[in-house]
């Protein structure tokens, strides 16, 4: 019951903010742009050997879209509460910690997953009025989609953790972005040199990129599935016990 009222309040909190309109009406547009842009291009060029959303989710702008993101919309989590002294009333309440850690971490998650909407809609259109319709499964569709919630979520609790570090919402952005940009250039040592096929195989176990390079084929594969649920467990348990210890501190 104390889940359902602390989510509930961390999701409508996010519809109080100017910077989460600002974000959802940016996304919102760079997606539109972009899918609308790369859907004429393909239309006109008659491609026919990869979707809009094959070419959407390996194109920069998903990119810098998800790195951004992210740290714009959880920045605030915990950082705010310490603040505004908030948390003081959260810690004294009787709730665990990690059920508001947990919270907390789905209504960023829920937002963040309400950011992408705009995409399935456009695609689901695109999906059921083009004739011929593009070369897209519905498995295509569904893994994509679900590797964007699992790499979603991975951030996302990488966003509540860096929050949690901090009172000043700034640095837990920046400490955010700095995480996610690392996590991803992982991917990019692929192409160091002397690399043995062990590395090489750890570094694809990891890789964001090979991830949804398979998944927008849909190329189902179970080892991204354990290795972000794995991460955001973790990261998430590192949260609870840092919460813990400001608890017992305070």
């Amino acid at each position: 019951m104390a889940f359902w009222t602390l989510y509930k309040r961390e999701l409508s909190s996010y519809f109080q903010s100017v910077v989460a309109y600002i974000v959802l009406f940016g996304s919102a547009l760079a997606q539109g742009v972009a899918f609308n842009w790369l859907a004429q291009r393909i239309s006109e060029q008659h491609y026919k050997d990869q979707s809009v959303l094959q070419i959407f989710f390996t194109w920069p702008i998903f990119w810098i879209l998800l790195f951004v993101q992210v740290p714009l919309i959880t920045m605030r989590v915990f950082s705010e509460e310490f603040k505004l002294g908030t948390i003081e009333m959260l810690l004294t309440a009787p709730v665990r910690e990690w059920e508001i850690v947990l919270a907390k971490f789905f209504g960023a998650l829920t937002f963040f997953l309400i950011l992408w909407m705009p995409v399935a809609l456009d695609q689901t259109a695109l999906q059921l009025f083009s004739n011929p319709p593009p070369p897209l499964t519905w498995g295509q569709f569904g893994i994509t989609a679900l590797t964007v919630a699992l790499v979603g979520a991975f951030y996302t609790s990488l966003g509540v953790f860096t929050s949690v570090l901090t009172k000043n919402q700034i640095i837990s952005a920046v400490l955010c972005f700095a995480f996610i940009i690392a996590t991803f250039f992982v991917a990019l040592q692929k192409w160091g040199e002397n690399l043995d096929a062990t590395t090489l195989s750890w570094i694809a176990y990891v890789s964001l990129i090979e991830h949804f390079d398979h998944a927008v084929q849909g190329l189902f594969d179970t080892r991204p599935i354990v290795y972000y649920v794995s991460m955001t467990c973790l990261i998430l348990l590192a949260t609870q016990r840092v919460l813990l210890g400001r608890r017992l501190k305070g």
